[in-house]
């Protein structure tokens, strides 16, 4: 086993392996929206009701129907907007989401040390692809807290999930960059390859459409690391390109060379910093 240039092992049910924890003297209170906003905010999107479009819900308006807490008393719509306003009440971030609540308006409903940033490192997009590296930040009363927990060969992989889920355990939500499409679906695919059914039950919030919506057309692309250089004015000197992050994991495990392995670290970490300082630009 190779020597590992940052944090501590640890152990756990599923074997050993790296975790590295730093502080990044930073506060999250105040970034995420107020509850009373974004109930608000909510309440007023008529067109969640399925069935409800532009039209009918300008039709509404006009009727009198300014909120779905008003549309419950509607005899046709009714009825559908009331699983929507339940969720609303009792803050259930995941409903929410499914019926088309942004995810942005969901961290409301969270106190900050329930929100956690993730962004994961893969040996590969395939479905047979492994997972060797989970990085987060998560808010604490001290700042926010640096996790990245790393798989020092392959078949650490396992630990480094339950490591993981360990600390997702309090999230109520997670906060990705495409995680949507990529980072919680690779996550549960290797969750199901292990055979493990304790997934977790954060809604996901994923920065990536927001910021598309926002930046697209003043920007040559939405890349997180266009994104930090050229809107949160943070460069990126020295960063690796994420196409070149599995050879250089494979010759890690192969050669056991820090210099091979650093730079992974680095990226991954930068990634995270850019969604905390991106977050209060679309909210």
């Amino acid at each position: 086993m190779h020597s590992f240039p940052r944090g501590a092992v640890v152990s756990n049910s599923s074997g050993t392996c790296i975790a590295i924890e730093k502080d990044m003297a930073s506060q999250f209170v105040g970034v995420i929206p107020e509850p009373e906003e974004a109930v608000s905010r909510i309440a007023r999107n008529l067109q969640l009701v399925y069935g409800i479009g532009p039209v009918r819900e300008a039709g509404l308006k006009e009727e009198g129907y300014a909120t779905l807490f008003d549309l419950l008393s509607h005899e046709k719509w009714g009825q559908g907007a009331r699983p929507i306003v339940e969720a609303l009440e009792r803050a259930d971030g995941w409903e929410l989401l499914r019926y088309g609540v942004p995810g942005l308006d969901i961290l409301a409903f969270c106190a900050p040390e329930e929100v956690v940033f993730l962004d994961i490192e893969t040996t590969g997009l395939s479905s047979t692809s492994a997972l060797f590296m989970v990085g987060m930040i998560i808010p604490s009363e001290r700042g926010l807290i640096l996790h990245q927990l790393f798989a020092r060969e392959y078949e650490e992989e396992p630990a480094v999930i339950e490591e993981t889920l360990a600390r997702l355990a309090d999230a109520r939500a997670v906060v990705t960059y495409n995680g949507k499409s990529f980072d919680m679906p690779f996550l549960l695919r290797r969750l199901a390859y292990y055979g493990r059914e304790d997934n977790p039950h954060a809604a996901i919030v994923d920065l990536c459409p927001p910021a598309r919506r926002k930046y697209s057309f003043s920007l040559p692309n939405c890349r997180l690391s266009t994104i930090q250089t050229m809107v949160l004015d943070v460069p990126r000197d020295g960063d690796i390109p994420g196409s070149l992050i599995p050879g250089l994991y494979n010759d890690w495990v192969r050669t056991g060379d820090a210099e091979k392995i650093i730079p992974v670290l680095d990226h991954n970490e930068l990634d995270l910093v850019a969604m905390v300082d991106l977050l209060p630009l679309l909210i």
